[in-house]
């Protein structure tokens, strides 16, 4: 239990007996001006209807009643505050026991019913591009944070290996495979087809694979195997880049497996049944008006292909078939008026309206020295993720990528992201933890063997430091709640600026013992923390810089 809980629960007891009150959800939290204590509630405040009392008198009461191994000191402030000080002993038995927990410091074991998370997912006709990359960062890094908050976690990526992309991919890739022959390719639309070297990469390697035989077949067999050939290049390219990344995935399922096995015909058919659908124009439309979507939607056009509404639909539906109450998409912000209508079909196959839940992912934008950076040398249009990773290194990508709420956009400064200073906040992060590492090898010590604490006084910056180290599960449950992922990276960077003060005034390999064994703990679990965080993120802690 968090020590906001701890306290919250002893001020319910004090209000119980004190006035025969039951409260709920007593909020309890640390003022930003460490003169108010180390934790302060508002409770006297918030529940004045309650108590039919002078907030600053119920303060002050409920502070003479409340009974708490916890607290040193508690007192009322303004206008009904309570103040509380927590005492030394209480802190140096919280290091004790982060100490004791190492790596799964207010961490959680999974429990409940499994999330499924879906991300990137990126069309497999080219290279991941930096907004790739961004979804990536974020959907990784939102998997491991929910893990750790105690969620059972899925991690998915869709491929879209069927639909109309795919036909321009094996065009694009059959135009220049022809080429390398001397021949002609005829093309639905030369405007449309995908540009940049690495299209050329990919007929080459055809070539190498299959020779000329491929142009002795009919165009529309030929196509098929072109196409093949491309989507499975593509997604190697992206299953490399995203290994590169540090992104995994528990499963990829392939649109086209929707196709082959009858499932979206069957759920048309279901829909059909159940009179969700009428036809208009020679089109099939489901009546997602019905559902709450703002207008109805085509699900088959005229000419009897699919709109890309249709397998989308069967997708989500798969994933409530294979078990998942709970799905989340990371989508991008030009996806907006997706959700809507992909509840309102679900909602007429009859799954929950709650099933579904959607994060949008704002845009990127490279910039080096002020200015944006747009084109790619490889891609052409885009600048790829790679050639990202390759300028700035994947720990400075994936801690840019999230320091930023995913909901607004951002700036990629590359200049900053290869500082190695005190202005990269990434960097900054990392060098805390490896002067920690460094104290411990002047101590010749291990910081796993620092064991039991003997509790002492706590100077200003080490009792800051303290409690700061013990507000990191909070802030870990708050961004699983609110599926944030930058609350982490802001957290490491106070904490390493708390640690950086108290390293400055305090030295830590004194003559006292207990004095020192004291310091070597506050490194040795702020080291712990520091390395969590990271992880969280995706990004490595490192024992030397």
């Amino acid at each position: 239990m968090k020590i906001e809980e701890r306290l919250a629960a002893a001020i319910e007891d004090a209000a119980r007996q004190v006035y025969g009150v039951e409260l709920e959800g007593v909020h309890v939290e640390r003022p930003n001006d460490p003169s108010h204590g180390d934790y302060a509630s508002n409770v006297a405040l918030a529940n004045a209807r309650v108590f039919r009392r002078n907030p600053r008198e119920v303060a002050e009461e409920l502070c003479g009643a409340l009974e708490s191994d916890l607290v040193e000191e508690a007192e009322a402030a303004g206008p009904g505050f309570m103040n509380f000080r927590l005492s030394s002993d209480a802190l140096w038995g919280e290091v004790g026991d982060l100490l004791r927990a190492g790596g799964s410091y207010g961490r959680r074991e999974p429990s409940g019913e499994p999330v499924i998370l879906e991300y990137v997912s990126a069309n497999p006709t080219g290279p991941l591009t930096v907004a790739h990359g961004r979804h990536a960062a974020y959907g990784d890094s939102l998997a491991r944070i929910l893990t750790a908050s105690g969620k059972k976690v899925f991690r998915e990526y869709y491929v879209n290996d069927g639909g109309n992309q795919i036909r321009l991919l094996g065009e694009s890739v059959a135009a220049r495979y022809a080429a390398l022959y001397g021949e002609e390719w005829p093309v639905s639309d030369p405007e449309s087809l995908y540009r940049g070297e690495y299209i050329a990469d990919i007929a080459r390697d055809l070539s190498e694979a299959r020779a000329d035989e491929l142009l002795k077949l009919s165009r529309r067999e030929a196509l098929e195997e072109i196409s093949a050939f491309a989507v499975r290049w593509c997604m190697r390219e992206i299953k490399d880049t995203l290994a590169r990344s540090r992104v995994d995935f528990d499963g990829y399922f392939s649109e086209r497996s929707l196709y082959d096995s009858g499932k979206i015909e069957d759920v048309l058919r279901r829909l059909r049944l159940s009179d969700h659908t009428y036809e208009k124009e020679g089109a099939l439309w489901l009546a997602s008006s019905n559902f709450g979507d703002d207008r109805d939607r085509v699900l088959v056009k005229s000419d009897g292909s699919y709109t890309y509404m249709a397998p989308d639909l069967v997708y989500h539906l798969d994933k409530f078939e294979r078990g998942f109450r709970r799905a989340v998409d990371v989508l991008g912000a030009d996806h907006a008026g997706y959700p809507p209508r992909i509840r309102a079909g679900l909602a007429a196959l009859g799954v929950p309206g709650d099933f579904l839940d959607v994060e949008f992912v704002r845009l990127v934008k490279l910039v080096r020295e002020g200015e944006q950076v747009k084109v790619s040398k490889r891609a052409g249009n885009f600048v790829t993720l790679e050639e990202l990773l390759d300028e700035v290194g994947v720990d400075a990508a994936r801690y840019f990528y999230v320091r930023s709420s995913h909901r607004t956009e951002m700036n990629f400064d590359l200049d900053l992201a290869v500082r190695q200073s005190d202005e990269n906040p990434v960097y900054y992060v990392q060098y805390a933890h490896a002067r920690i590492a460094s104290i411990f090898r002047r101590a010749g010590l291990d910081p796993e063997s620092v064991g039991e604490v003997e509790a002492g006084g706590l100077a200003p910056e080490e009792r800051l430091l303290v409690l700061e180290l013990l507000d990191f599960p909070r802030v870990l449950h708050s961004a699983a709640e609110r599926r944030e992922v930058h609350p982490i990276p802001t957290y490491l960077e106070g904490l390493a600026t708390i640690f950086h003060r108290f390293y400055t005034v305090h030295r830590v390999l004194v003559d006292d013992e207990a004095e020192r064994g004291r310091r070597l703990a506050l490194c040795a679990a702020t080291k712990n923390v520091l390395r969590s965080g990271l992880e969280l993120l995706g990004v490595e802690a490192p024992e030397r810089m």
